[in-house]
C-alpha cells in the first residue's frame, strides 16, 4: 500500500444551514449536528486509516480547526491513544476558495453564479471565478506548495496517512487537477459535510496522483 492524503471537509456550520457563501477566515462555528459530524468522522477514520495516521493538519479557518480537535480526540480516543499522540497542525494555503464581492451572499444569483465558477475551476477554465474573488490557479499556487511541504515532513512510502482538513469546492477543485479526474464527476459528486477525499501521490507529479476514494461514491473507472 501506499500513502494517502486524506482530504476532509469540515462539519456543518451554522451559515451552512443558512446558505451562505462564506469562504473568508475566520468563519462561522461549526452547529451542534457538524460537531456530532467531526466526532463520527474521528472514529470512521479510526477504522479507515488506523494506525497508518501520522498527522492531521487543518485550514486556518474556524470551522477546519474545530474539526480537527474533535475529529483528532476521537480518533485517539477510539484507537486507545493518550491525547496528543496525534499531531495536529494550522497551516496556511488550504482554505475555502475566496468568492469575492460574492461573500455571505445566500440568494439564487449568488448561488448560481458560484455553481458556474465551480464548473469552470473544475474544467481548468483561467478566466472562471467571481468578482474579487480567486481563480483556480489561484488556489492551486497556494494549496499545492503546502501539500508539498506536507509531503517533505512525511514518508507516504512508507503507507502512512495524513489528513488534511479543508474545505468542500477547495477540496474538490485540488483533487480534480491533481488526478486528471473527470472535472464533471467531480461537479456532480457532492462533497458533504465531514466527508473525504484519498489521494495516493506514489511519487508521480502532481496532475497524475491517484484518487482511491471520493466521498462514499463508487468511482466510475474502478466499477
Amino acid at each position: 500500500m501506499a500513502g494517502r492524503i486524506i482530504l476532509l471537509r469540515h462539519g456543518q456550520t451554522h451559515n451552512n444551514v443558512k446558505h451562505l457563501l462564506d469562504t473568508r477566515p475566520p468563519g462561522a462555528e461549526l452547529t451542534d449536528l457538524g460537531r456530532k459530524q467531526a466526532l463520527e468522522v474521528g472514529h470512521e477514520l479510526a477504522t479507515y486509516s488506523g494506525e497508518r495516521l501520522a498527522h492531521v493538519y487543518s485550514s486556518i479557518v474556524l470551522r477546519a480547526q474545530q474539526t480537527a480537535v474533535l475529529a483528532t480526540s476521537t480518533f485517539e480516543k477510539a484507537r486507545d491513544m493518550q491525547s496528543g499522540a496525534i499531531p495536529l497542525d494550522v497551516v496556511e494555503g488550504i482554505q475555502e476558495i475566496n468568492v469575492g464581492d460574492f461573500e455571505m451572499r445566500g440568494d439564487e444569483e449568488a448561488h448560481m453564479n458560484y455553481s458556474r465558477a465551480l464548473n469552470g475551476w473544475l474544467h481548468g477554465d483561467p478566466a472562471a471565478g467571481l468578482p474579487g474573488g480567486e481563480t483556480y490557479k489561484d488556489v492551486l499556487n497556494r494549496y499545492q506548495p503546502t501539500l508539498d511541504r506536507i509531503m517533505d515532513s512525511h514518508d507516504l512510502d512508507d503507507d502512512r496517512d495524513v489528513a488534511v482538513v479543508s474545505h468542500g469546492a477547495v477540496i474538490r477543485i485540488v483533487a480534480t487537477h491533481a488526478t486528471g479526474v473527470d472535472p464533471n464527476f467531480a461537479f456532480n459528486t457532492y462533497l458533504g459535510n465531514c466527508r473525504f477525499v484519498v489521494l495516493e501521490p506514489n511519487g508521480k507529479k502532481f496532475s497524475q496522483w491517484d484518487v482511491v476514494r471520493w466521498t462514499d461514491s463508487p468511482l466510475p473507472w474502478q466499477e
